[in-house]
Formats: structure tokens, C-alpha cells, sequence
């Protein structure tokens, strides 16, 4: 059976592009040099010359004979000049076709990479919708000037249409700040229209109803949150409402208005309390006394009866532990009567720990053996 050799792989893509050798210094600029050379000795060997005969010769005009060497000074340096700048400029060309050579090759190797490599897709779509549009455009551009107007008119009256009704459904989902950035586009792009003013107004109109209705409901939710006391909520709302409609005037003064409020109720809160803190200690009630002078503290750190408070604090708290010390010696004397000895001897206890220098404590300490011993017998 005949086999064929397998075809070998295709390496265009990968085989390396000839690239132009090295060009030695052309003749032109050899030529030059060597020209330049022969000028500059030239003019050397005939100044040499010059100096000598006018030295060996010092009878003969010597103006002329210095005019003779200027002459050749000037003429062999003129000549030096031009052949160097030859020299300058053929480099300079020979540059230039190096740098020119070598973009070229760079070129063939992106041409080649980019012809290699598959072409990116394009979405026919929208290739089609450039087309149409550039016949479009074409077509625009060859009709007459009553035609374009017309097609002008169309377009114009087509936008109106679209953006028109846009504004109207944000309008009505109280999206205002959008609605009118719909007719300010159309006012930008065809200037002011009866239509485009009556959309403004009716926007306009559609946000001071919404703006109302938005403060009647805020209005009778911080009303209730008022009568409930709860004034950082009440004030937090208040304050938004007053920042999400800052020109107008009604929620800055339901702000205000719920500010002067709030003190008037912490004035009198506070008058009440402090009231009610001096009947308690009038009563003889100091524990409750206690209590509640610690709360008017707490909620109001400063002023001057918070000050005869804080003054008087140290006294309320001294009745109250003798109050609560007298208590406890109830209870233990209630628990004996009862022949609860094991609950006598529990706060007997709790009366040495907690007032370990008080008389209760000191008059437990005697007693608590004979406590001890009944509770045991009791359990016994």
C-alpha cells in the first residue's frame, strides 16, 4: 500500500522577513571627505607658500601678496564648508532612508500578523444601522432645501413627541427632577415652545400637589410621634422634610415648630420631676428619691436645679441606704416571727457584706450564732 508523506505544517506566519543588510558609507560621502581632505591641505600648502615668498621676497608689493593669501584663505575655507555640509547633509539622508526602510519592514510584520490572525467579529447589526444611516445621510444631503426642511420638521416633531410623553409618565411617578431634564433637552436642542411651556407648567403643577400631599402625611406622622414622645423621631423627620424641599416654607416651620415643642416639654418635664423628687423627699420616700434624682441628672446635666440636685445627692443617698438598712432589720425580725430562721440568717448575712460598718451589721455580728443554731435545730 502506497503512503503518502504527510504535508508539512504551514509556517508562513512564522518564517522571519529578509531584512536589508547593513550599507557601507556611501561614495558620495567618501568622495566628499576625501575632497574636503585635498581642500583643506590645498589651502594650507598655498597660505605655507604664500608666507614664505612674502618672507624671502620682502622688496615686492606686499598689499597685493596679502590679498593674494587672503584670497586663498577665503576661497580654501568656503571650499571646506560646502564639501562638509555635503558631508552633513548625505548622512542625514542616509538616516533618514534607514529610518524609513525600517518602518516599512515594521509595517509588512504587522501586515503580516493582522493577515494571519483572524478577523475580529463585527456584529452585522450594527454594521447595517451604519449603513443605513450613511444612505440616509446621503439621501438628506441631495434633496432640495424645501424637502430638508421638511424631513427637519419630521425629525423635530418626532423628538417632540418622544420626550413629551417621557416628561408626562416621569411626571406622574413623581420623578420631577428627570421630567424636566426631558423638556430642558428639548428647549436646548429647538429653543422655548408653547408646547415645552405647558410641560413645564404642568410638571411644576404635578410637584406642588405631590410636595403637599408629601407634607400632610409627614405632618400627621410626626404629629402622632409627638403625642407619643418620641421627639429624636419626630425631629429627624421634620429635618428631612425641611432638606428635601429647602424653598419651601412650610416644612421649615413644622421643623421649627417641633423644635419649640420638644424644650417646651422638657422645660415642663423637667419642672415636674423635680417637683416630684422634693415630694418624695419630704415624704421621707428616700430610696425613690435617690432613684429619681440620679434620672433628672442623667437628662439634665446642666442648670441650676440640676446643680442644688447633684449638692443634695450625697444626703438622698445616706437616707436612702439607712432606709434600706432599716428594712432589712424588718425582714429579719418578720423571718424570726415566722420561725424562718435559714431566711433570717440570709440577710443577716447580706446586711454584714453590704454595711459592714452600719449598727444593723455590728448588732448581726452578736446575733448570728444563735441564728446559726436555731436553723440548724429547725433542720434538725
Amino acid at each position: 500500500m502506497n503512503s503518502q508523506p504527510p504535508t508539512p505544517p504551514d509556517t508562513t506566519s512564522d518564517t522571519p522577513l529578509e531584512t536589508e543588510p547593513l550599507r557601507p558609507t556611501s561614495a558620495a560621502v567618501q568622495t566628499l571627505t576625501a575632497l574636503t581632505v585635498f581642500a583643506a591641505v590645498a589651502t594650507g600648502f598655498g597660505l605655507l607658500t604664500g608666507i614664505l615668498v612674502l618672507a624671502l621676497k620682502p622688496d615686492s608689493d606686499a598689499v597685493v601678496r596679502v590679498l593674494s593669501l587672503s584670497g586663498v584663505l577665503i576661497l580654501g575655507l568656503l571650499s571646506c564648508g560646502v564639501l562638509v555640509a555635503g558631508v552633513a547633509i548625505i548622512r542625514r539622508l542616509e538616516r533618514l532612508s534607514e529610518q524609513t526602510a525600517a518602518l516599512e519592514q515594521h509595517t509588512a510584520i504587522q501586515a503580516q500578523q493582522s493577515a494571519a490572525a483572524p478577523p475580529p467579529d463585527r456584529p452585522d447589526g450594527d454594521m447595517e444601522a451604519i449603513r443605513r444611516q450613511l444612505a440616509e445621510l446621503r439621501e438628506t444631503l441631495l434633496l432640495p432645501e424645501d424637502l430638508r426642511r421638511r424631513r427637519f420638521e419630521t425629525l423635530k416633531e418626532r423628538e417632540f413627541t418622544t420626550r413629551l410623553a417621557a416628561a408626562e409618565k416621569l411626571a406622574n411617578s413623581n420623578d420631577f427632577h428627570r421630567a424636566r431634564e426631558q423638556i430642558q433637552a428639548l428647549v436646548d436642542r429647538f429653543g422655548p415652545d408653547d408646547r415645552t411651556r405647558q410641560m413645564e407648567a404642568q410638571i411644576e403643577q404635578q410637584a406642588q400637589a405631590a410636595q403637599e400631599m408629601d407634607f400632610r402625611h409627614a405632618r400627621d406622622q410626626i404629629k402622632d410621634l409627638m403625642s407619643l414622645n418620641q421627639w429624636d423621631r419626630a425631629e429627624q423627620l421634620s429635618r428631612e422634610l425641611s432638606e428635601k424641599y429647602p424653598q419651601a416654607k412650610d416644612p421649615l416651620a413644622l421643623f421649627q415648630h417641633v423644635c419649640r415643642e420638644r424644650q417646651l416639654f422638657e422645660q415642663r418635664h423637667r419642672i415636674r420631676l423635680y417637683e416630684e423628687i422634693q415630694q418624695l423627699a419630704n415624704q421621707r420616700r428616700w430610696q425613690e428619691a435617690t432613684q429619681a434624682a440620679h434620672q433628672f441628672i442623667t437628662n439634665f446635666p446642666t442648670g441650676p436645679d440640676t446643680d442644688a440636685l447633684r449638692a443634695r445627692l450625697d444626703t438622698l443617698e445616706a437616707n436612702a441606704e439607712i432606709q434600706t438598712r432599716q428594712q432589712l432589720e424588718g425582714d429579719i425580725k418578720e423571718h424570726i416571727r415566722r420561725r424562718e430562721y435559714w431566711d433570717a440568717l440570709a440577710v443577716a448575712r447580706r446586711i454584714i457584706a453590704d454595711y459592714p460598718f452600719s449598727p444593723q451589721a455590728n448588732a448581726m455580728r452578736n446575733q448570728l450564732p444563735r441564728l446559726e443554731e436555731l436553723a440548724r435545730s429547725q433542720k434538725a
